[in-house]
């Protein structure tokens, strides 16, 4: 098994915001301000090109029901990425990197106010 194309967070996390309110219809995207669309009914908005890759690597097909309304659906790739992904996020554990970095942040504030 290869491991996924990485994508960058926002587009992982787009993905994971259509699983998650597809409830087999795809998912209405509204124009939001700042070149951004909102998912209908949720807080959750993503830049408008945070959708470009997903779908040049037909991972997402996006249809236009209504003028500026975008309708996403994950193809059969798209689920399975998100499923390699879980994969190797579960092997791999949490970003070591950021972690570290938080630590690092917080010693250094504890220390600075000690």
């Amino acid at each position: 098994m290869t491991a996924p194309q990485p994508l960058k967070r926002a587009s992982i996390a787009l993905l994971r915001q259509i699983a998650a309110h597809d409830l087999g219809n795809g998912v209405l995207f509204q124009p939001a301000p700042r070149g951004c669309r909102k998912i209908d009914g949720t807080d959750f908005s993503t830049r408008d090109e945070t959708f470009r890759l997903p779908a040049q690597l037909q991972l997402i097909t996006i249809e236009h029901p209504r003028l500026g309304v975008w309708k996403i659906q994950l193809t059969h790739a798209g689920h399975d990425y998100l499923a390699k992904a879980d994969e190797r996020r579960a092997k791999h554990g949490p970003i070591k990197g950021a972690r570290a970095s938080l630590i690092v942040v917080d010693e250094a504030v504890r220390g600075h106010h000690a």
